[in-house]
């Protein structure tokens, strides 16, 4: 194993070590094989993913956090395709808090080019950890398999106990529609009617699995199963819960983004009357009244000072000149090198040396940040849209000194996640808030200010990247020095300070800008590591979204230097990458590549892997004076197979929406430690209008399962940029773009 995958592997499984130490201590985990999902009376429980009620209902456990993704609609058709059910016999529950949810795929990707044996040990340690979370486009991939086998074990005793019944051996009988049949005597038993006796068999291994040509459901687009309760209003988000005596409370934070609260000045010299109770921590107040709007109105009579050691005074422009200093100056973490970079370099024939940047990205989540906590009598529910309700758990137990069994966590529909609601400060606050009601409830809901002002970032980024050909034109060299600030230790520092540490590479820094597909005989990607203090955070496909930007737009400077069509020049360099090459090659054909604009218009491709898919995107823009309008994306999507195309499809839409807001839209800028914006007049969202027609196609392929929510993210901004520069001849190497 080379060196650097060793140290890389273990300081995961160091800090993995942690992990466990610190959840197993704080939450009693239990390893227990034989857990199994709690079911009614009218029910019977097979393992820890299904039950079958005496009707044939099956009511499935959904381990990860439905935001949009359809996530309850996808798991739900593992078990349905296996149990050979129709999806309308299905239910869905939220899964209990327990470690054989955990999902091991999101915490083990980042180090799935460190080699078998750091993989290994780390899929281990996330397997005791058992924590569940939702992210990196992993609820489906790390589904696929224990989802698919809990149905099929349950299928294959349910076929055994019928057959055992009628006396036949069970390779003579079938399941098909919620029933057992046998194929001769065209006898047949409900599910309901098997289900108690079949559960108590004895569990089957090496269940097989149904092979892709003979499914019937996954592979096809039925009707989501949370889009009902969405239309006609009865779907539950965590901004809509109401409990009886319920009381609300709006939060405030110090101006500048950290730091610690030194005096709070109210415009009559006391709060209004219409405050109840006021709960304090370290940067921030919450009122507590009998409505939101009553709680919120409150705070505008306050005056927040504070700031001190600890609090961010950067700006962004003198960030930005500090990263141009650090780009300038040899060092940085080596995350992939191949050849003699330096060598190659010096020996060119020719050279381009370009720099890019990227803002501070806010998520702007539809539904602001809300949770509702009842404390009484020793026990709490906890009612929070979450991406990891282990974690809440965690830290709520920590925050109320209470038994993590004394602890109830809801999760209801997320209003928007893309990274957000891992973050948990705003539980924290609830709980410091239910200290002070005596037993009631009490809902605390940010204002839309407070969330753009006081969220947990994108980074700033910034990198300078070189390459060189030699006398025949090919590319000998590349050299990508990214500066920048690490998102997993912040996170780590905010959630679990004793965990914080940058002993380990954090994976997020250069995903994207490596394990390129490109034939490049001599490689380097570094990043120089700073802290400046600001809340960072988990954003929709986190490093990818930036990288990809640097590398695609790059990629086209090399093709505009040697006056190539940049889509000929991609190919040629993914000589060594057939299947990269192929989803380039479609993406070309369905957007007619070489078929002409009118003026003012151009026409840009990029391709990027993230999330173990593969997204080629073309994009048409018009642009009018400072305007830019982009017309049409072609996205081309390899992942596998698409288990739910039009889902799948919906998910590109989705990101394509997103990308094209930090594209074209909103930035979050700091001057002294304060955030500039405040809401959607100065931090836009696309709107409506503003949304391109998107085309979605997909190349299915023999490869491993890949991601769908984040993998539409990361190649836009570099396609958008390349048609803008075809339209224009002017190259942006900034986000967000401007004229």
């Amino acid at each position: 194993m080379k060196r650097r995958n060793f140290l890389l592997g273990t300081a995961a499984v160091v800090g993995g070590g942690l992990a466990v130490g610190f959840l197993w201590s704080n939450n009693k985990l239990k390893r227990d094989a034989t857990f199994k999902l709690p079911a009614p009376n009218n029910a019977t429980s097979f393992n820890a993913w299904l039950t079958i009620d005496v009707n044939g209902i099956v009511t499935v456990a959904i381990p990860r956090q439905e935001m949009g993704q359809g996530v309850n609609t996808m798991l739900a058709m593992f078990v349905a395709e296996e149990l050979e059910v129709p999806l309308a016999h299905i239910r869905v529950v939220e899964a209990p808090i327990a470690p054989v949810y955990g999902n091991v795929t999101m915490l083990s990707d980042g180090y799935k080019h460190a080699g078998a044996p750091v993989l290994w040990a780390v899929s281990k340690i996330a397997t005791l950890a058992g924590v569940q979370g939702t992210g990196g486009s992993t609820s489906t991939r790390d589904g696929y398999v224990h989802m698919r086998t809990a149905a099929a074990s349950a299928r294959v005793l349910l076929i055994a106990e019928a057959a055992s019944r009628w006396d036949v051996e069970p390779n003579t009988c079938g399941a098909n529609m919620g029933f057992v049949e046998h194929y001769l005597q065209k006898k047949r038993l409900s599910y309901g009617e098997l289900a108690s006796a079949a559960a108590a068999r004895a569990v089957p291994t090496n269940v097989a699995l149904k092979p892709p040509a003979q499914w019937k459901i996954l592979g096809t687009s039925p009707p989501r199963l949370d889009v009902p309760a969405k239309v006609d209003g009865s779907a539950q988000f965590g901004i809509d819960i109401t409990l009886p005596n319920m009381l609300y409370a709006a939060v405030k934070h110090i101006p500048a983004v950290r730091g610690a609260l030194h005096q709070v000045k109210w415009k009559n010299g006391v709060p209004p009357k219409s405050v109840l109770a006021l709960a304090q921590g370290d940067d921030w107040i919450a009122t507590i009244s009998t409505n939101t709007w009553l709680a919120q109105r409150a705070l505008n009579e306050a005056e927040l000072v504070g700031g001190g050691a600890g609090a961010c005074t950067v700006s962004s422009d003198a960030l930005f000149k500090k990263y141009d200093t650090m780009l300038d100056t040899p060092g940085g973490r080596e995350y992939e090198k191949r050849g003699d970079v330096d060598t190659a370099l010096k020996a060119a024939a020719q050279s381009v040396d370009v720099r890019y940047r990227v803002p501070f990205q806010a998520h702007a989540a539809m539904e602001p940040l809300n949770c509702t906590v009842h404390w009484r009598d020793g026990k709490m529910d906890i009612w929070l849209g979450n991406q990891s309700p282990t974690l809440v758990r965690w830290v709520a137990a920590e925050a109320s000194g209470l038994p993590s069994e004394a602890i109830n966590v809801h999760t209801p529909y997320l209003g928007g996640g893309f990274g957000r609601r891992s973050d948990v400060e705003v539980l924290r606050q609830a709980i410091a808030c239910a200290k002070l009601t005596n037993g009631k409830p009490v809902k605390l809901t940010w204002s839309r200010e407070e969330d753009v002002r006081h969220d947990a970032y994108r980074p700033a980024v910034a990198c300078r990247m070189r390459a060189s050909f030699d006398e025949k034109g090919e590319v000998v060299a590349w050299d990508h020095h990214i500066a920048g600030m690490s998102v997993m230790f912040d996170f780590m520092r905010r959630v679990a300070k004793p965990m914080a540490s940058d002993a380990a590479p954090d994976p997020t820094n250069c995903e994207g800008a490596t394990h390129l597909p490109y034939a490049l005989p001599n490689l380097r990607v570094r990043h120089a590591q700073i802290d400046e203090n600001v809340p960072l955070g988990f954003w929709r496909s986190v490093g990818n979204s930036y990288n990809a930007f640097f590398v695609e737009t790059f990629v086209d400077e090399l093709a505009a230097t040697k006056q190539d069509d940049p889509y000929l020049f991609r190919k040629a360099l993914l000589k060594n990458a057939p299947r990269f090459e192929k989803v380039l090659d479609a993406a070309a054909h369905h957007a007619r590549w070489s078929s002409p604009l009118p003026p003012g218009s151009g026409r840009g491709i990029a391709i990027a892997e993230s999330f173990a898919s593969i997204v080629a995107m073309v994009v048409d823009v018009r642009v009018e004076g400072k305007k830019i309008k982009v017309e049409r994306v072609v996205a081309v999507v390899d992942c596998g197979r698409a288990l739910h195309p039009n889902n799948a499809a919906a998910q590109i839409e989705g990101a394509v929406g997103f990308a094209l807001s930090a594209s074209v839209g909103g930035q979050i800028t700091l001057k002294s430690g304060i955030v500039e914006q405040s809401n959607l007049h100065d931090f836009p969202i696309a709107r409506l209008h503003e949304m391109p027609r998107v085309e979605v196609h997909f190349v299915q392929s023999d490869a491993a399962l890949g991601g769908i929510g984040e993998v539409g993210v990361p190649p836009f901004a570099p396609a958008l940029g390349n048609a803008i520069f075809a339209a224009t001849g002017q190259r942006l190497r900034a986000l967000p773009f401007t004229l």
